[in-house]
């Protein structure tokens, strides 16, 4: 299960979204790759992140029912976030910034019901950590 779990969160939180050129790819291939994006992390920087996440997460004590919402919650936000830049949308950084903290208070507001107050307070302590990760590497200004 905890194998699973972390495969999952390292696709979603930190999947790559590289364009690669390669010959003899269908139109529709193209047109996906076209719409991808690279990611603002590298591959060693994404299987830290991912780790030190899997691992306060395991901290929380959540039973495999809760975690598993928890996680579903978790990572099809974080899926929506690494999307916003797909050149496909063409959202400004500034649309870019404000789609991000939407998606992040609605992933929260969809855990705090899910947790108990201490569980929630360490939620909120591991993602803002990686907020601010996210606003320095797009240089934003912190909330």
């Amino acid at each position: 299960m905890k194998k699973g779990i972390y495969t999952l969160l390292f696709l979603f939180l930190f999947g790559v979204f590289s364009v690669n050129g390669q010959n003899g790819k269908s139109q529709k291939q193209i047109r996906r790759d076209a719409a991808k994006v690279d990611t603002v992390y590298t591959v060693k920087e994404r299987a830290r992140m991912g780790r030190w996440l899997y691992d306060r997460v395991n901290e929380m004590g959540l039973s495999d029912e809760v975690r598993e919402e928890y996680d579903a919650i978790v990572f099809s936000r974080i899926y929506d976030m690494t999307r916003l830049n797909d050149t496909d949308k063409n959202y400004s950084s500034e649309e870019i910034h404000a789609k991000f903290d939407d998606l992040t208070d609605k992933m929260n507001n969809e855990v705090k019901d899910l947790l108990t107050t201490e569980q929630y307070i360490n939620h909120l302590e591991n993602f803002s950590k990686l907020i601010r990760s996210v606003y320095n590497k797009f240089d934003w200004d912190d909330k």
